[in-house]
């Protein structure tokens, strides 16, 4: 996004929405350059029953993607540290390391605490 007040004042409306995520799997990732990180996001997905997600490590790797397609990314490993869900009250740091080699992609790492907010078991059925 452009800025981070567009991304503070970022939300899922309606007909646009349905324009958005029409080809996508209804979830929409936005992220802007940070002051106090290097970028920060928001992660909304409303069409799979979740408004917002506060921390979304597995949306921070394909930001790795988007940022070697941009050529953002050069050889080596690069670190960035990335800020979601301040809008909604629940603030998450979590970082991302992306190994570089020949122009390629060789490795990502997604760091961060979680806080679990619920568990369960899946137990197979008999065959």
């Amino acid at each position: 996004m452009a800025s981070l007040d567009a991304l503070a004042r970022a939300q899922p409306t309606q007909p646009a929405w349905g324009r958005l995520t029409a080809e996508s799997n209804e979830s929409v990732y936005a992220y802007t350059r940070g002051k106090d990180c290097d970028f920060r996001a928001r992660m909304f997905a409303p069409g799979h029953g979740i408004a917002e997600d506060p921390a979304t490590g597995s949306a921070s790797a394909i930001l790795a993607a988007q940022l070697h397609a941009s050529a953002q990314i050069g050889d080596g490993t690069t670190r960035f540290s990335l800020h979601q869900g301040v809008e909604m009250g629940r603030p998450s740091q979590i970082g991302l390391s992306v190994d570089c080699e020949d122009g390629e992609v060789t490795a990502i790492r997604v760091a961060g605490t979680a806080v679990p907010i619920m568990s369960g078991r899946i137990t197979p059925p008999e065959a």
